[in-house]
């Protein structure tokens, strides 16, 4: 893989550690309103979250797109660090001081967003409907 194409999937992974940073402030805020019961700006925020997460699938599919487009030892490499493995190099380390950062973000506003969402929506919630 070229230098060029790991400083744009760095630059990328910032991006969405950006938004996703943007996602989770809204989401506690979400939460914090949740628990004064101000409905008003629980539906204000939850307005305001969509914006970064259709921003988020955006550099989502960017990330594929990239992704699509390296040779097949390279989606492996690239695999193998988003699984944990050691970086090699300073390129490969760049990207993982994002990638990382970005992917435990994720997780933690995924459960936040579990815990609002059965909260808002108790027996009909998105999590419960879908838990296999």
């Amino acid at each position: 893989m070229t230098k060029g194409d790991w400083l744009d999937l760095t630059v990328l992974e910032r991006k969405k550690y950006n938004q996703l940073s943007e996602v989770m402030d809204l989401s506690q805020q979400m939460a914090e309103a949740l628990d004064r019961n101000d409905q008003v700006s629980v539906r204000m925020l939850l307005s305001m979250r969509q914006d970064p997460i259709l921003q988020l699938e955006e550099l989502k599919r960017a990330i594929q797109n990239k992704r699509d487009g390296l040779s097949p030892e390279d989606q492996s490499r690239l695999s193998a660090l988003q699984g944990g493995a050691a970086p090699q190099g300073a390129e490969e380390t760049a990207y993982a001081g994002q990638a990382g950062p970005a992917r435990r973000l994720l997780e933690r506003v995924i459960e936040l967003d579990q815990r609002l969402n059965r909260r808002l929506a108790g027996k009909d919630s998105f999590y419960l409907k879908n838990v296999k």
